[in-house]
């Protein structure tokens, strides 16, 4: 069920308080961060004096930030139903939020409520579920990755978290990109299983994808993505294209952590935009909830809530030349000239023919092929890989034979103590073998 979200309790000459839950945690707030763009979009939004010409249907705005102390759902369950009272209309970031919205909205039928980064299916008639296209920000990035690759091997990859279909968007739509972008190009794709740190893992997937000789990765995995991407800068040279925010900034500190400069780019959810538009929305009395709202590109950068950020370090690859077929793209996309060929509700290939994927999937168990030698690869074998990467591969995880056959072991053991024996039999009887 849809529904026009209208201010209730709010007269149309009246302040009207916006409510921002940010995401918890200490490092909230700090350059680049999500809760830093939602920040500045709800000041943006939220003003003191609303001016009439442009639509708005209130008098004024104030704001409030709310910052519950960790990321857990237990963080926010108290916080967002005692806070609900307060504001005519509250927005929360995430999943974490997700229930104390709910219960809110049940208890508050006459308020309004946005999630952003979640959505309720089915619908909560009074919550507006707010996303960014994911099938594109995978879109932007498999068009960069294609871009590069062309000169660089042909081979690319995204690297994916849970195997759901929020991941499965991003993932799938980076696939569509890449054939667009470098039709000869293959496009390789994982999914980790996990969004946390592995330190383990992390490098088993890295050995994958150095493997098969991949030039690009798109981190679509979170902080575990983002942990196989500075290993794959870092020790083989690969470049890399973040997600989320300006990963340059957050992650690499301003190039000042080893292998910024193979940061080729990141795909941003632009938090600002999106916030700004979904306040300014609601102040002009045309946002509707029960149901879900998308925010992606638009050739206007001001309203464009998914952008590629700047090159920084890596503008002698991500040229001029491909920021201009970019920008192109961008455009295209934005009239509908493009589209990225993934179901929302699945995050499956539309256009993959009889599969439901658009790259070609890597199992975690994946071993290199015993069958390559010689440094060589070929295009089309997923397994075949460099005779280097195997000998490391095979030396990695080699068991000590004593531990497989403890005969040789036990067989050493009774010699070695018949040996003792012996030697003590001379201390004894030596002396008396003189005389």
């Amino acid at each position: 069920m849809t529904t026009t979200l209208t201010l209730a309790s709010v007269g149309s000459n009246s302040n009207v308080n916006i409510g921002l839950v940010l995401q918890g945690g200490p490092d909230g707030t700090k350059d680049g961060t999500q809760n830093a763009l939602a920040l500045q979009g709800l000041k943006d939004a939220c003003l003191s004096s609303l001016p009439s010409s442009s639509g708005y249907q209130y008098k004024s705005c104030t704001p409030h930030t709310y910052t519950p102390q960790s990321e857990t759902l237990g963080a926010y369950s108290g916080l967002i139903p005692s806070k609900s009272g307060e504001n005519d209309f509250m927005m929360a970031l995430g999943y974490y939020p997700s229930k104390a919205i709910q219960t809110a909205a049940n208890s508050n039928g006459n308020k309004l409520f946005a999630i952003v980064d979640f959505e309720f299916t089915p619908p909560v008639g009074n919550i507006a579920s707010v996303m960014f296209s994911e099938d594109q920000i995978g879109y932007l990035a498999g068009l960069v990755a294609g871009e590069v690759a062309k000169t660089r091997g042909g081979k690319v990859a995204v690297i994916g978290g849970v195997d759901q279909p929020s991941v499965r968007r991003q993932v799938n739509g980076f696939g569509s990109g890449v054939k667009i972008a470098c039709s000869t190009c293959i496009a390789y794709g994982l999914y980790s299983g996990t969004f946390e740190s592995d330190p383990k893992l992390s490098t088993t997937v890295a050995h994958l994808l150095t493997d098969r000789k991949v030039s690009v990765v798109f981190n679509a995995a979170s902080i575990f993505g983002t942990m196989t991407l500075k290993n794959l800068t870092t020790q083989q040279g690969i470049y890399a294209i973040g997600s989320g925010s300006d990963e340059w900034v957050t992650n690499w500190a301003y190039g000042s952590v080893p292998g910024s400069e193979h940061v080729l780019t990141s795909v941003q959810m632009d938090y600002t935009v999106l916030v700004r538009s979904v306040v300014q929305s609601v102040l002009k009395a045309n946002m509707t909830g029960g149901g879900t709202v998308f925010y992606g590109v638009n050739t206007d950068m001001r309203q464009s809530a998914i952008k590629l950020a700047p090159a920084h370090e890596a503008g002698g690859v991500y040229t001029k030349e491909v920021e201009e077929k970019m920008r192109g793209y961008v455009k295209d996309l934005t009239v509908g000239k493009l589209t990225t060929g993934v179901d929302h509700k699945s995050g499956d290939s539309r256009s993959s023919g009889s599969s439901s994927t658009s790259v070609q999937l890597l199992a975690l168990t994946d071993k290199p092929s015993s069958s390559a030698n010689n440094n060589k690869s070929t295009n089309s074998d997923d397994n075949t890989v460099s005779s280097s990467h195997q000998n490391h591969a095979s030396s990695a995880y080699k068991v000590p034979r004593l531990l497989l056959d403890p005969l040789p072991l036990l067989g050493g053991m009774l010699s070695l103590f018949i040996a003792c024996l012996v030697i003590q039999a001379i201390d004894l009887i030596g002396p008396w073998v003189v005389l």
